[in-house]
């Protein structure tokens, strides 16, 4: 007989795609953007490490702080993130991690 039934709350993990989505192509000749922020410093040394592999491949590349997220200042920082969408061919907004 069973004195005691433990329920784990956690969740199940998620599905994990292996598509990597579309190939960029060719960095030839390309403007390649990278957003970063303050709140994750470590980001600057992998901005670091991949800006030089980038540039060897023929890209131009460009980076962008994002700011605060509310108030004015959450507004400066829509619109410079509208302005750098446009500037750039393809972005770097993460590590996916």
């Amino acid at each position: 007989m069973e004195r005691i039934h433990v329920l784990d709350p956690t969740a199940p993990p998620p599905e994990v795609s292996t598509d990597r989505g579309p190939d960029a192509g060719s960095l030839a000749g390309r403007r390649i953007g990278i957003r970063y922020d303050q709140t994750w410093q470590s980001f600057l040394q992998v901005i670091d490490e991949w800006k030089p592999s980038l540039e060897a491949a023929g890209a131009e590349v460009v980076t962008w702080n994002a700011g605060n997220r509310i108030g004015e200042q959450g507004e400066t920082t829509r619109q410079e993130l509208d302005a750098f969408a446009e500037d750039v061919d393809l972005a770097i907004v993460g590590l996916g991690n």
